[in-house]
């Protein structure tokens, strides 16, 4: 990965550093917690089909999504090279495959369909694929969100529900909202819209203190979702 043996990879700090940066703490709280309100809108919540519903976003999302997004313009700055990338990415889609087949044998089969949509999405919106068509706030927040949610809902009780699809959009919305806080405050975006003749310097520093402000307005959402997502689903367990 970096050139060195793995016994020095294992004891290099610098490369789990880069491995929790890739992570891109705490945004896959959110997807976690969307799913848990999804699963919350069935009458009845099945520990085990929740607990895949983890299994099968943590590395669809942590290793494939994250991975192709660092491949892909390098957000995250990490050090990993594109062999590693690739192989994570195809670990976490695999592995993320796996769970909803086995889902899609003791659920629904169109458990399969909702999971081919979140690799489509995946592919198309970290590889900006197809010009780039899917690679807007609109998609983000409708695969990020919505297919979340809707997912976790659909894996406890596979019947169409128009009360979880409204909780759904929801999230969906809500996902825009943390693209934009953490993507719009990023040194090029503001530069678009300040003036011209700010001292780079000025720029720098406002954009650094903005920075701060959205993500620590991201990271209190995060924590509010998480705990909405532990109220509605206590309740549920029996």
């Amino acid at each position: 990965m970096y050139g060195v043996s793995s016994g020095t990879l294992l004891k290099n700090s610098s490369t789990w550093q880069d491995f929790v940066r890739l992570m891109h703490l705490p945004l896959p709280l959110f997807v976690l917690a969307f799913a848990t309100i999804g699963a919350a809108q069935a009458d009845h919540v099945h520990l085990d089909r929740l607990a895949l519903t983890y299994l099968g976003l943590i590395p669809a999302l942590c290793l494939g999504a994250y991975s192709l997004d660092e491949l892909h313009g390098r957000p995250y700055h990490t050090r990993f090279n594109a062999r590693a990338l690739w192989l994570a990415a195809s670990v976490g889609l695999v592995g993320a495959a796996l769970v909803a087949i086995y889902l899609a044998i003791l659920v629904s089969i169109y458990i399969l369909v909702l999971a081919g949509l979140a690799c489509f999405f995946i592919l198309a919106y970290n590889l900006e694929l197809f010009g780039g068509r899917f690679h807007n706030a609109a998609w983000f927040g409708i695969s990020w969100g919505g297919l979340s949610t809707y997912g976790g809902y659909f894996v406890q009780d596979p019947n169409f529900s128009l009360s979880s699809l409204l909780v759904s959009a929801m999230a969906s919305l809500f996902s825009v909202g943390i693209l934009y806080l953490t993507h719009k405050f990023r040194t090029v975006e503001f530069s678009k819209n300040m003036d011209k003749s700010s001292p780079l310097t000025d720029l720098r520093v406002y954009t650094r203190e903005a920075r701060r402000l959205a993500w620590s307005i991201v990271r209190i959402e995060c924590i509010s979702m998480v705990l909405l997502a532990l109220g509605l689903i206590i309740p549920k367990i029996r």
